[in-house]
This record gives C-alpha cells, structure tokens and sequence, in this order.
C-alpha cells in the first residue's frame, strides 16, 4: 500500500543558542560516532518528550469550570492523572474531565484530548504513524522499525488497540469525510488515464458453532462458547491515475470486511473515478483485474448504478500467464516442454491483439487430444475449465497496451 505523504512537516531553523547548549550536553559522551549519535537521537527523544509533557500539562491548565462542546454544556467532573503514548516516549498529564451539564450520569469528554488532538492516549504524531504503519504491514514489522529508527512507540497490545479503534472510529465517518479529504489532495497535472480493478480473497472467521461441541476434557473452568472457522470473502476495490506513460501517479485502495460485502466499495470506487474525471476531465477508464465472473459483476454493478462505461476491459496479465501456465502443464506432462510453450505463448501475447483467440483455438485442440488419450476424466475437466476462463472473459489487448505504453499488470 502506498504511504500516505505527511504535508504538515514544517521546516524549522535550530537557534545557534540551543545546539550548543545540546552540543555541552553530550561533550562528555565518548566512543565512535555510532555511540554518540545513538546517545544524541535518545537525548532529542528525552528533550521532545519532556517538551509534550510540560505542553500539555500547561494546555490542560487553561479550561474553567464549564466548557462548551458541539453546542453542549459540561461541568467540570474530576481529576486524574493520565498516561499518554507519544513517539519519544510516555507522558503523565493531570487533567480533568467533564460532565454534560443536566444529565443524571450523562456523557463526559475530556477537553485537554479534544484540544490537543488526542486519540487512545496517543498524540496526532503517534496515532498518525500507527494507523499508517498498521495498514501497510504487521505491527511485529512496525514496532522494529519504529525501535530501529530510535522511536519508543508503547507495546504491541497498545498499539493493536490503537489502530483497531482509530480504524473503527474512522470506518463510522469515512463516507461523510472522503469527499472533503479528496478536496485537499493535490492537483497533479500529469494525469492522463484511470484504471480500476476489484479482487477478493478468503478471510478465516470464528463464528458461533450452530450445534454445541462435546468436550474432550474435564470440566476446569467455564467453558468458551463453542466456534466454528468458516471462509468469508472479503473485497477491495483499486482506483489508479496514471501519466502519458502508463506509470501510476497515485494509488487509492477500498477496503470492505466479508460482513460489510462489495456495495459499499462499488460506490466508493466510482465516487473516486467520477472525483478524477471532474478535476483532470473525461479521462479514460480501464478495468483490469481477475476474470472471475463475480469481480466483473461489481464492474457491471458499478456501470449501472453510476453511469460508467469502460474504455477497455481486459483481465489482468499475471492472472493470464498464471492459467497459461496450467495449460502448458497439462497437456504437456514435462516440464521443459511446458515452459516453452508457455514462453512461446508468451511472447505471441507481446506481439499480437489476436494472440488469444488463436491460443484459445490451439487449447481446444489440445483439450480433443487429451480427451481422445487420456484414462481419467479429471486432466481434460481441468483443461476445459482453463479453456472457458480465457474464452469467455474480455480478451487481453497487451500487444496495444504496451505499444500505448500502458501497464498491463493487476490494478488490484
């Protein structure tokens, strides 16, 4: 997934004044220059926290005894001491929270958070980088590289259920705020030409078991409720602009949970689509992804609810050389036989916008071959259905495609 790029980075000028003051405090740190910087990265993280700290302290000073908030009254509740996560380390606020004012019990907010940004205990800083990190990869993965770039980011468990609830949080408001975000985004003139794809993939979900299951041992404690793993289908939807050249400038991806089912990102990828056609004008719009028939009847979905048309349509060449591949198994039973002609089909595709009409005529011949010598029926079952994949499902163009200069690989 691509990064999202921060714009709110400000350039600053360090005062002469405080990097010798900095420099005096690491005069005495001896050894290679690997020792000191670590010890000056370590010394910045303890000046920038104790900074936060001290900030936030000050701002939690500076509301009264009421405050308003969304239009709504609240009274000052009680005080407490709070920990928050920041990227330099943990912070400790006193604070105080705030009851809705004539509301037996009602709602409290907590007016220093609301100020200053604050999201799970965590600063704008931190919660930003977590729900970043959390969509590109394991939080394993993300937790050593915040340690390796000499962040002290909290445990693991802190940061799942940070970026679970931000991701929740963000989840309930994501239709109401996409429209002013896209707004924000920058306008990049090069854009030439749309791509679009959707895909799925199975997701392992416990689920309550229909019938309960007879235990194996004895009796400790309460047992769990009984589960069962079954397979949900979960969707994501992919929305590309590209250059002259074919290189993709920008990258969206929608996401949907098997709960949440294909709807939602079918509008969402249109809304997008329709978003880039009002600020770079009628661009063309390629659909390219996996010949599955239940992916291009999101695409016919999408054409019919928004009033889309495609300027091409083609499946998606990893996915082609993938069942190629198949074939040229099959019908071949050796491996160096096979990888010539799946080399040789190959380079026909390259070449050829007719390419796969003629390999799609050879593969019924073949399949009649292997009909006619085969023992079992299960060899030409799984031929036939390779064969149906590439004849029934928009024919691949790459030859145009390359010659256009247009990526011919997944979109999705």
């Amino acid at each position: 997934m691509e990064a999202i790029r921060n714009e709110a980075t400000v350039k600053v000028e360090c005062p002469g004044e405080l990097l010798e003051r900095f420099a005096e405090a690491l005069a005495g740190v001896e050894g290679v220059f690997e020792a000191r910087e670590a010890t000056a990265l370590a010394l910045g993280n303890e000046l920038v926290r104790q900074w936060i700290e001290r900030d936030l302290r000050a701002l939690a000073q500076r509301f009264g005894d009421e405050v308003s908030v969304d239009g709504l009254r609240y009274r000052r509740h009680a005080e407490g001491t709070r920990q928050y996560h920041t990227l330099c380390g943990p912070v400790e606020v006193r604070r105080a929270s705030y009851r809705q004012v004539g509301v037996h019990n009602g709602p409290t907010v907590v007016p220093l958070e609301l100020r200053a940004g604050l999201r799970e205990n965590a600063t704008p800083a931190l919660a930003f980088s977590v729900v970043q990190g959390f969509a590109e990869r394991p939080l394993r993965h993300y937790q050593a590289e915040m340690a390796a770039a000499h962040r002290h980011a909290p445990s693991r468990s802190t940061l799942e259920r940070m970026g679970k609830r931000i991701g929740d949080a963000i989840q309930v408001i994501i239709t109401e705020v996409e429209p002013a975000i896209r707004n924000t985004e920058p306008m990049l003139r090069a854009g030439r030409s749309i791509s679009i794809g959707f895909d799925r993939t199975t997701v392992p979900m416990a689920e309550l078991a229909s019938t309960p299951t007879r235990r194996s041992r004895p009796y400790v404690r309460r047992a769990p409720s009984a589960v069962t793993v079954a397979y949900r289908m979960a969707y994501v939807g992919t929305v590309s602009l590209h250059d002259g050249e074919g290189t993709v400038l920008v990258t969206k991806r929608f996401a949907a949970t098997p709960l949440q089912g294909p709807d939602d990102i079918v509008d969402r990828v249109a809304n997008e689509v329709r978003h880039l056609r009002t600020r770079y004008g009628a661009l063309p719009m390629t659909v390219v992804q996996d010949g599955a028939p239940e992916l291009w009847g999101l695409v016919a979905q999408l054409c019919a609810r928004h009033g889309l048309a495609p300027t091409c349509e083609l499946i998606d060449r990893f996915h082609v050389d993938e069942r190629l591949a198949e074939v040229c198994e099959l019908v071949t039973y050796d491996e160096s036989t096979a990888r010539e002609l799946r080399e040789s089909w190959g380079k026909y595709l390259d070449r050829s916008d007719t390419a796969m009409s003629r390999i799609v005529r050879r593969i019924d011949e073949l399949l009649l071959h292997v009909l006619l010598e085969a023992l079992d029926d299960d060899p030409p079952l799984r031929l036939s259905r390779r064969a149906l994949y590439l004849s029934e499902r928009p024919r691949p163009c790459f030859a145009k495609l390359q010659a256009a200069r247009f990526s011919t690989l997944a979109a999705a």
